[in-house]
This record gives C-alpha cells, structure tokens and sequence, in this order.
C-alpha cells in the first residue's frame, strides 16, 4: 500500500513539474530557513541539548539557514551571551548561515525619533560586531524596521534611518545587509485608512531606497494582508517591482514566503464577520499554517523572482512540536521538499 506521505509528494511533484513547465526559475521552489524570534530565556531552558534537536528538526525539511530577530536580547548578561553563542558555534558545525537582526525599539514606526533609534540600535550593532565579527556562522545583518511605501515625514526619516544603519552595520563587520519590505493590496481600506502605492509607485520607491540605503539582499513579504484570501494574480505585480527595482539598484531579491495566513475565504467575507476594522483588531480571526498545496502556489511565484527563500510562520505555527495541526505541515512540507 502507498502510504500517504508517498503519495502527497509523488503527486505534488508531478504538479509542480506540469505548472512550471517552460517557465523561468532563479531558485528551487523551496525554504532555506526561518526567521526566528530569539528568546533568551527559552534559550536557557533549551539548552545545547535542546537547540541540537529543534536544528536537527529543521535539517529535516533541509533548512540550511537561522533569520534571527530580538538577537540583541540575548546579549544582556554574560551568561546570556554565552548560550547565544553557543547556538551560533551549533550553527557553524552544522554550516547553518545566520542573518542577526539590529533590534529596534518597540514603537519606531510611531514616534520617529531618529536619534534614540539609531543609537539603541547603533549599540546593538557594536555589541554584536565585538562579539561576532569573526564568526563562522554570521552571514548577514538584517534591519528590522520593516516598511511599506512611506510618505512625507515617514519617508524623510527611512531617508535618513536605512543608510545610517547600513553603513554602520557594514563598518562593523563587513557582512551583507537585509531588509524585509511588505507590499499591501487593500485598496478599498477595508483594514484602515492606508494610502495605497500601486505596483509601478511601489517600484520607483523601491529602486531610489535601495539605492540610497545600500541594501545587499531584500527578501520581500509575500502575503499582502496576510489571508488565505490571498492569490499569485494579486502577488504577481509585487514580485515583478521588487525585482525591478533590486536590479535598478543592485541589490539581490529574496522572498519571504509567509508559512502562516489567516484563515479567511474573501475579504467579504472578512466585512461580513468582523467589520471594516483592521485585521488585527478582529475578534476570532485565526491563524493557520498554510496548506501544502497553497504553499506549493506560493513557492511557485517567488522562485520566479528570488534568489533564495525564507520565511516568516515557521516558529509560531509549523514547528511539530506545536500540536497536530503543525505536525501535519511539517510532515506534508517534508515530503513535498523530498520531491524536489
């Protein structure tokens, strides 16, 4: 008897190769690895020990890189020091690349204080060169302040934050720097009263920021507003910007392909049950790990336009140890990456 898993991966492997027949591909259609928020008290609770067995977990579906956000928490105390590195020493042995994260102060996007951001986050970025600099497994710098299209005052202070933050991160230690831009295709405002940049304004955005900021690698949001709702059609124009826009500027694209999504079927749906009130405020909406056949979708498009993949949904809802639902992703994803 073919057993299930067998069976999922020979027919998503046959439905790969049918839908992407004769078309052009920068990448495997698969996930380097995850972004990670770091908590240095789990941290501690795991252990050398517990971090061997979440990596070996992860070696199973063949990630091969670590996206750590929150990494200059685990740089408060000398013993919290210790156990980080002693995550990036397992990551060296195991030739797993790690991206660390800047940090940023929990309310940058609102209150605009250009010079209380960038000192915070210009003594992260010290304390982790001194520490990290020469370390086998620190591949790049990611810069956590995450944006859209900003406009006026917003984008006179992205103006100035990116480049400062680049430039010092690479005078630190010469790593590449990353960023994780997102797109939005609420043009109705359902969600709230956002200004909305078509693809075409999105992309002459895009090529000046990164020209200007010296970005290294852009890995792009995939998920707009983040529902199951969500198509390739609607994603598609994003893409096709961003990747314009990398090559105007010279930087080089990823995707972050999104592994969770909200559970909704449309956005009238979404105004039928909740109101015209942003996502995050309705009460009830849940999230879900996106399922395989869905995911296959959306590694379709970004492999089309990215260099590697990454993605966002790993650790908070995919991980097996997380219950049933997450267990049956993490086995229906290990069968789909063996068929590729």
């Amino acid at each position: 008897m073919i057993s299930r898993r067998t069976f999922l991966a020979g027919w998503l492997g046959a439905a790969w190769a049918g839908a992407t027949a004769g078309a052009t591909r920068r990448c495997r259609p698969v996930i380097s690895g995850p972004l990670w928020w770091y908590d240095p008290a789990e941290s501690k609770r795991w252990g050398e020990s517990g971090w061997r067995d979440e990596l070996d977990v992860q070696a199973a579906i063949r990630f091969n890189l670590l996206w750590m956000c929150n990494a200059p928490a685990g740089l408060g105390s000398d013993e919290d020091a210790k156990n980080l590195r002693t995550l990036m020493d397992l990551c060296a042995k195991r030739k797993v690349r790690v991206i660390i994260d800047t940090g940023s102060s929990t309310t940058w996007y609102s209150r605009l204080d250009l010079e209380k951001e960038l000192d915070l986050c210009s003594a992260n970025i010290r304390r982790i060169g001194e520490e990290f600099a020469d370390h086998a497994a620190f591949f790049a710098w990611y810069i956590p302040h995450e944006i859209y299209v900003w406009w006026g005052e917003g984008a006179a202070y992205i103006d100035r934050l990116y480049p400062t933050l680049v430039e010092r991160c690479k005078k630190a230690v010469a790593k590449p720097v990353t960023v994780s831009p997102f797109f939005i295709l609420d043009k109705d405002k359902v969600f709230g009263d956002f200004r909305y940049a078509e693809p075409a304004e999105y992309e002459r955005y895009w090529t000046q920021l990164i020209k200007l900021s010296g970005f290294n690698i852009v890995m792009l949001q995939d998920s707009g507003e983040h529902f199951s709702y969500v198509t390739n059609e609607m994603r598609r124009p994003f893409f096709e910007a961003m990747y314009q826009a990398c090559k105007s500027a010279g930087a080089r694209l990823w995707g972050n392909v999104e592994t969770a999504e909200y559970d909704c079927p449309s956005k009238e749906e979404f105004v039928r049950r909740y109101g015209r009130v942003h996502h995050s405020q309705a009460k009830g909406l849940s999230w879900r790990p996106v399922p395989i056949e869905r995911l296959r979708e959306k590694l379709d498009l970004a492999s089309e336009f990215s260099e590697e993949i990454v993605t966002w949904g790993y650790r908070e809802f995919c991980r097996p140890a997380l219950g049933e639902d997450a267990r049956k992703w993490y086995e229906d994803y290990r069968g789909y990456v063996r068929s590729r």
